[in-house]
This record gives structure tokens, sequence and C-alpha cells, in this order.
């Protein structure tokens, strides 16, 4: 595949180095221009993929040339990213109204730099496939087993290729859950995350059974510091261009100042309960956290029918919404395949279960419609 090339227009010498430098050791051909009119030339006659505009430079400025460049047949589609010392909201409003597709301040920080590039360049490159990500309303309501499983119910019924991405911090099970050795996979990657390639991003996957991949999680608690959003969307932008469905195995929800939530028409969000007043409660408080937010959550009931367990029609009422699953309670079972390393979903298909995982797993499929 050629690689995309991208025009850094900019007076200053050693802020294109710096640039160049990164961009190419991102994968990307560069090429240069240290004035506006260069850069207006050089947008006609190589048609770049993408622009970083500098403004304050000699002659005409990043403004001017912007404009010029979506006057020409050549610039009228190319994604145009400023950099810019001028940290002002009249300037980044001007930028964008003129045509600019994104602002960044100076001092350029790099790893910002090349996943702003990254992003603005995804839909052109990439064909994305859609994402799944599972919360657990606390710790302990068997998030890891509903996404394991689900990830493997999903490729049954939908015939689709699956990733499944263990981001549970400080420690990933996912591996325990699918009798895998653990590995120190998600700790080499997370160093060199805002560079990473699909020759490295695939080498790190686990194939589990033919089209169903697996990212296996952090082993080592010190590593959890670097499991930030900005980290995850690295990732997930490799992992939606390998799988039709990515399933991301979040953890509980409170637990991350910045949780990933999936936009509509980008996936889902589920949200795993068991019928306990607390865990009710925590649900609560991620619906508040979510309501004003464009994305579809859905609330799995985990262990219905345990004894002694809130009804779901009083669940159900405390919520305010509808629950989108129930997955009955075989904590024996459950407990058993975890301590053998086989999902239940493939070890006992027929179960009330697997059955319920089946179910949920075709609505998703179903809602999504890959």
């Amino acid at each position: 595949m050629a690689r995309r090339r991208i025009l850094v227009v900019d007076d200053d010498q050693a802020v294109l180095r710096l640039v160049e430098l990164s961009l190419s050791r991102a994968g990307y051909e560069v090429i240069t221009a240290a004035t506006g009119e260069e850069g207006v030339r050089k947008v006609q006659a190589q048609a770049p993929d993408l622009v970083l505009m500098d403004v304050m430079m000699p002659g005409i400025d990043g403004f001017e040339a912007t404009r010029r460049i979506r006057r020409s047949p050549e610039g009228r589609h190319i994604p145009i990213i400023f950099l810019s010392s001028l940290d002002k909201m009249e300037a980044k409003v001007k930028g964008l109204r003129i045509g600019g597709d994104d602002y960044i301040t100076k001092p350029v920080k790099i790893g910002e730099l090349v996943a702003r590039v990254k992003v603005r360049l995804r839909p052109e490159a990439l064909g994305l496939g859609q994402l799944v990500t599972v919360f657990g309303s606390k710790a302990g309501v068997g998030t890891t087993t509903l996404t394991v499983n689900l990830a493997l119910a999903l490729h049954n019924v939908s015939q689709k290729s699956v990733l499944l991405v263990d981001w549970q911090r400080p420690l990933g099970n996912v591996a325990l859950f699918l009798g895998l050795p653990k590995k120190r996979v998600l700790e080499i990657l997370l160093p060199f995350v805002n560079d990473l390639d699909e020759q490295v991003f695939t080498t790190a996957l686990k194939e589990y059974l033919p089209g169903v991949w697996v990212l296996l999680g952090v082993s080592d608690p010190a590593f959890a510091r670097q499991m930030n959003r900005e980290a995850l969307d690295n990732i997930l932008e490799m992992a939606l261009a390998k799988a039709d469905y990515v399933l991301v195995d979040g953890g509980p929800f409170l637990s991350w100042e910045d949780p990933l939530l999936t936009e509509k028409g980008e996936g889902l969000s589920l949200c795993v309960l068991t019928p306990e007043l607390i865990s009710v409660e925590q649900a609560a408080h991620a619906m508040e956290t979510v309501r004003a937010m464009n994305c579809d959550f859905w609330l799995l009931l985990n262990r219905h029918g345990m004894p002694g367990g809130v009804p779901r029609k009083q669940i159900e009422s405390r919520l305010g919404t509808v629950l989108r699953g129930c997955v009955p309670d075989g904590s024996d079972r459950v407990i058993r395949a975890l301590n053998e390393g086989q999902p239940l979903y493939l070890t006992d298909p027929g179960s009330d279960f697997s059955r319920a995982i089946g179910d949920i797993a075709n609505r998703i499929h179903e809602a999504l419609a890959v």
C-alpha cells in the first residue's frame, strides 16, 4: 500500500525538520514548503493527502494560502490542519471558517499531532468495523465473563471477524478466561502506541479461533497508568481496521476519568450489572453520566434469578429503562469454566447461560448490521 503523503508548510526550519522526522517515523511520506505560495503550488502539483499549515509566514499567511487551496480543484477536499503559535479563540475560529479541519497550538506535541493526522486520514484510509465497549457497573459483576463469551457468540451468529481487547486495569484477566498464558503484550505496545503500524499491531494479536483475535491485557500493574484514552484510541484505530467487530473489556465504568463511550453509528456501549442494590445504584450513576451523550447505552443483567436478588421490574423502574438482556445465574458452571480456561459458550452451548449470551449477540448484530 502506498504511503500517505503529507505536506508541511512552515517558515521555521526547526519545526519543519521536527515534524518531517516524526511523521516519517510514523510511516508517512512528507513533503515541505517554506512559504504559503510554495504550499499552494505543491498542493496543485503533488496532490498530498493532508496539509499541515502554519499561520504566520512571510508573504501570504496560512489563512490566505488555505483560501487559495480551497478554491483549487486539487485542494477542495484535502484535510488541512493549522499549526500556529496563535492561541486566541478568534484565530482558531477564523481558521476553521475559511476551510481548516483542525487547529493545533504550538509548541507542537508530537504524540497529539500524529494522533490527529491519523484521525483526519482514517475515513479515507480504512474500512472500519463496529465497536462494542463493555463496562461493569462495579467490579465483580462478571464483565469479563460476558465480554469473552459475547465475543465468541458474536463471531458465531454473524460469521464475522471479532477482535477482543482486554483494557481492564490494573490487570487484565481475559487470558485466564481463555486458558491462554499471560504474556507481556500490552506492556510492549504501550510505550510505542503513538507510532503503531499495522505490522506491529498484528504481531501483538493472538488468534484464539479462526476469525477471533485477542489483544491480551497488562500483566504488570505498573503499566496501568499508561492506559489512557489517547492510547486506547490509537489501538482501536488499528483494531477497527482489522476486524468487523471489536469488543473492549473496559472494567468498572466509574473507574475511568474518561470512559470510552461509543457514538451512535459507530457501535454500542454495554453496561453489566447484577441484581444487587449496590450494583443497581452504580448503574444509575453511569446512566446519569451518559444521559446527555450521543451513544447507545445498553444495560445487561447478569446472574438474573440469583437468590435474594432485586427483581427485574424493580431494577428497570429504578433505572428508568428496559434491560436489553438478562443472563441467568449460573455461578457454578461459570466458575468451573473459568478455572478450566474454557468459556462456557463453547463447552456448553445448550445451557441457559449460553442461549442468553447468543440472544444478546444476535441483538447486537442486528442493531449494528455489519
